[in-house]
């Protein structure tokens, strides 16, 4: 079983100290030690969270979500130490997903596609995963059939209390988490051309963090992460782009800077490289998939506005 993840650098130290601000060390009576729910023989009576999951994502897609604490739940690769997302944010969450990631697909592609290509579970962790090199896991998909969304406590939208519209970080990096791994699904059911492969292969590197996001595009890449394999590339282009909308990505080519980077790109080379990945990405979807990108693009980020701002 394959298994997709996005990785993030640790670029903003606020951020870091965000998630720390209100963790405190709790102490447990142990005559309530054979109470704590996760470690066997739990039973669950369905609450109107658990109501609106099935009438909203269960019975019409067949996507099931589990977001109540279990420690012997399957979580990939994730070693770091984890925490149930808040009970009050799943909602909010899972509708403003479903209003970025779902609706816009199927407007495009129609609900046959969506619930052929979707993966069928969901599970949600309250906070990040902390990787090396000071980089943040944001979310994990696998196989196809799961995706796993990480920071679940900190991602805040349009309604929730607490939302601040200048303060829309987490919330953003969830939608561009569920678009670069529901792109892996599409890669992984079919393969994107191998042009796509063949346009940096020597500027692929494993040490991504060495490189910002702002570095990136000087070297054809939409993100530092991009820089990781092809496949992550391919993924991180796709949903950079949805996000963030069609001028955003002109603005990212316009912002390029004339000279030479140290890894020997021209500005010339680097615009050809993105150029070339938007053309391979359009073409990807209307040929395979029978999507206009554009106009999915345009969809997602309608709705990236209606939630954040």
């Amino acid at each position: 079983m394959s298994c997709m993840k996005r990785w993030m650098n640790l670029i903003v130290v606020c951020a870091g100290c965000l998630l720390f601000a209100s963790c405190e060390k709790d102490s447990i009576n142990p005559a309530d030690a054979d109470n704590i729910n996760g470690l066997g023989g739990d039973t669950w009576t369905a609450t109107a969270i658990d109501n609106w999951i099935n009438d909203t994502l269960t019975t019409p897609y067949n996507i099931s979500v589990k977001y109540k604490w279990d420690q012997f739940e399957d979580v990939a690769d994730i070693t770091s130490i984890l925490v149930p997302p808040k009970e009050e944010y799943i909602v909010p969450v899972l509708s403003a997903v479903r209003q970025v990631w779902i609706n816009p697909y199927i407007a495009e592609a129609g609900e046959p596609f969506f619930k052929k290509t979707t993966p069928k579970y969901f599970y949600m962790i309250g906070s990040p995963a902390f990787g090396p090199n000071q980089t943040i896991k944001l979310g994990v998909a696998e196989g196809g059939k799961k995706i796993i969304l990480l920071a679940i406590n900190y991602t805040k939208v349009k309604g929730m209390a607490g939302y601040n519209a200048a303060d829309t970080f987490w919330a953003k990096e969830m939608f561009h988490t569920i678009n670069h791994e529901f792109a892996h699904i599409l890669h992984q059911t079919v393969l994107y051309p191998q042009d796509f492969k063949n346009l940096n292969p020597s500027l692929l590197t494993t040490n991504w963090t060495d490189y910002t996001d702002e570095d990136a595009p000087r070297d054809g890449f939409v993100s530092a992460y991009a820089m990781n394999n092809s496949d992550d590339d391919f993924v991180e282009t796709i949903s950079f782009m949805l996000i963030n909308g069609r001028q955003w990505f002109e603005d990212l080519i316009a912002s390029i800077p004339d000279g030479v980077t140290d890894r020997g790109t021209t500005k010339e080379q680097a615009i050809a490289r993105l150029r070339s990945k938007e053309s391979i990405i359009v073409n990807y979807y209307k040929q395979v998939w029978n999507i206009d990108f554009y106009s999915l693009q345009t969809r997602v980020r309608s709705a990236v506005v209606a939630q954040l701002y």
